[in-house]
């Protein structure tokens, strides 16, 4: 059994769980151990047998406090105890202000791992935002480094197409197994994927717009007999805090025809949920691909380029909702488009396994299994 060392954002961020999951489950005879160490993830890696987080205990905070051992950065003993290292994750190439810091975090790691003959891969990821041609240099150098670079969108593969190692496949979520979840309902719901613009580079000018253009969505959708269900995917990230604000706006009467799903780890439950949506007034990512996989209409609401570089890249660009422009949310022409606002995903369903392509190849596991 092959063990992989995996840098991910666990956050009880529902896209990147999925990712976890997905990759838990798409190799079951392989081990990953998370670079991770607080606890509270421990029951969500409990479902899975072949996942575990590094171990940090009370011995380790001491060593590490008083400066007589390191169990955070010795990348040396990490890369001695696993085969190879894997960086999987979305936005996780931004130019921020700890770039540096990050940056060299992430050279160390990768060097420990080649110094000793050990594969790195990097999956999953679109690169940026980003403003200097120094950030853009420091992580072709980076990319240099590894054995395989796959990206989800053309855009960032085409910055870095002249490296031998990079590839493009679509997000890895694509490829989930969502036969269980689709369903005919006779619900009248509406979805709302909601996010805390004020945490988006950027984009903090737009929050008291969409909050008002959100309260007069929901107050539309009401008047015409939808229930709306207002989702938290990442409450680490604000998320819940703006429902909050938009509950706050809301008359008790609508309040009456309105719920919150806040995502704690239960992806089953949450899925099964959006898959119960007429539409999905989709902000978050991974939302909008969930929609897409689920067959329910969808109204993209696109805060970053990595959403509009998505839809691009799968030919659907038809009903797109950016930040000058959120009055569209309760545009009746808007919402009747979004109804239907929908694709044929079984090409791009197949080619977004070839994310794990490479890792398979090292893995000798070649055979596809379905996910979920």
């Amino acid at each position: 059994m092959k063990k992989i060392f995996v840098d991910i954002y666990l956050q009880f961020n529902l896209g990147d769980d999925l990712f976890l999951d997905i990759l838990a489950k798409k190799f079951p005879n392989s081990e990953f151990t998370i670079n991770y160490l607080g606890n509270n993830y421990d029951q969500f890696i409990s479902q899975y047998n072949n996942v575990k987080r590094r171990k940090y205990s009370l011995i380790n905070k001491i060593g590490q406090r008083l400066k007589i051992s390191d169990s955070i950065t010795n990348y040396d003993t990490v890369a001695i105890d696993h085969d190879a290292l894997l960086f999987i994750g979305g936005s996780i190439f931004r130019e921020e202000d700890y770039h540096h810091t990050l940056y060299q975090d992430r050279i160390k790691m990768i060097k420990e791992f080649k110094n000793r003959g050990k594969s790195v891969f990097i999956l999953g990821s679109n690169f940026g935002p980003f403003k200097s041609a120094e950030f853009l240099n420091d992580y072709k150098e980076l990319f240099k480094l590894c054995d395989d670079v796959c990206f989800r969108d053309l855009y960032s593969f085409k910055l870095f197409k002249s490296l031998p190692q990079v590839r493009h496949a679509p997000d890895i979520v694509f490829q989930m197994e969502i036969n269980d979840y689709k369903t005919n309902t006779d619900q009248k719901r509406i979805g709302f994927s909601i996010i805390d613009v004020r945490h988006k580079k950027g984009l903090s000018k737009y929050h008291n717009d969409y909050i008002s253009s959100t309260v007069k969505s929901i107050e539309s959708f009401v008047s015409k007999g939808y229930e709306c269900c207002l989702m938290s995917f990442c409450e680490q990230e604000g998320d819940l805090q703006v429902i909050n604000e938009i509950k706050s706006i809301l008359s008790t009467e609508t309040l009456n025809k309105v719920f919150i799903y806040e995502y704690k780890g239960k992806l089953k439950e949450a899925i099964a949920l959006i898959a119960s949506f007429n539409l999905f007034i989709a902000a978050r990512f991974h939302a909008n691909i969930l929609a897409l996989l689920l067959g329910i209409g969808l109204m993209p609401i696109i805060y970053s380029d990595k959403t509009t570089n998505m839809f691009k890249d799968i030919n659907l660009i038809d009903v797109l909702v950016n930040m000058n422009e959120l009055y569209l949310q309760f545009d009746e022409n808007t919402f009747n488009r979004s109804l239907n606002n929908k694709i044929d995903l079984e090409m791009i369903s197949n080619d977004a396994k070839n994310q794990f392509s490479k890792l398979s190849k090292f893995l000798n596991q070649d055979n596809i299994r379905g996910i979920i």
